[in-house]
């Protein structure tokens, strides 16, 4: 991941809201990365503030201290002490982007040796509606998550097309592959390099860390079967996409 947020990004979606009231429990149940957040929140109440390493990450006191508290699917420490004698930020890519969010929505700042929430980043933590209204969005769509995915190109589009396709898949979940068909036509396949392995780092892990789609299955990515949950309905808005109604019409030359 590059070290700064992407202002650009995916375009933003002008049809797609957030709505800023969808129910405290169910964003603190839901939401991964806001858990992180309020995690991080903790653990500056309790060491004051976060150490760094000569590169500006969080180090590995930190890191050990929040995948044990953190409760975020995928990312326990069971599993990432299974695969690394030693932690530090980059292996742990959700708390990576939640330093770079937090420092560019100026909610946390570098303060001398140490990294802090400043004042209105804490108190942001402690309210969880508002926390998740102000991280999600700005998580989805300031950062160009394609850069992230294991392989095979980015997928074409943007989060109009693949939230109003999420939206129109089953209830009872998909795979994928499913969703690619759907974007991209029922030639689109499966596996990690065709468009439904770039739909799964640039679209639908960004919406399982936000809480939006869930996951179960421990096959590959095309057995792998997604679902909306309850926060999808709470949470997002949808609504026509805009029109133009001001484009001149040019005179038939017929």
């Amino acid at each position: 991941m590059s070290n700064s947020i992407n202002s650009y990004g995916r375009a933003m979606t002008n049809s797609v809201k957030f709505h800023p009231h969808p129910g405290r429990d169910m964003v603190v149940a839901s939401a991964p990365m806001l858990r992180a957040f309020q995690t991080v929140a903790a653990y500056q109440v309790e060491y004051a503030e976060i150490g760094l390493t000569k590169s500006g990450a969080w180090n590995r006191r930190c890191i050990d201290w929040l995948v044990r508290r953190m409760d975020f699917p995928n990312w326990t420490a069971e599993r990432l002490y299974s695969v690394n004698k030693v932690l530090d930020e980059y292996d742990v890519p959700p708390l990576e982007y939640l330093r770079v969010l937090l420092t560019s929505l100026r909610l946390g700042r570098k303060m001398g040796a140490g990294w802090r929430l400043t004042k209105s980043g804490m108190a942001l933590a402690g309210d969880p509606e508002a926390a998740y209204a102000t991280i999600a969005p700005a998580f989805l769509f300031r950062f160009d998550h394609s850069e992230g995915r294991r392989s095979g190109e980015a997928p074409a589009g943007d989060w109009e097309l693949w939230l109003h396709a999420i939206n129109r898949m089953p209830e009872d979940g998909f795979t994928l592959p499913d969703l690619a068909s759907l974007v991209y036509g029922f030639s689109a396949g499966g596996g990690w390099r065709s468009p439904a392995g770039g739909l799964f780092s640039a679209v639908a892990m960004p919406l399982e860390w936000v809480g939006l789609l869930t996951r179960t299955g421990k096959g590959g990515m095309d057995e792998m079967v997604w679902s909306r949950t309850p926060l999808w309905a709470a949470a997002l808005d949808f609504q026509r996409p805009t029109i133009a109604t001001n484009v001149v019409p040019f005179p038939s030359r017929r």
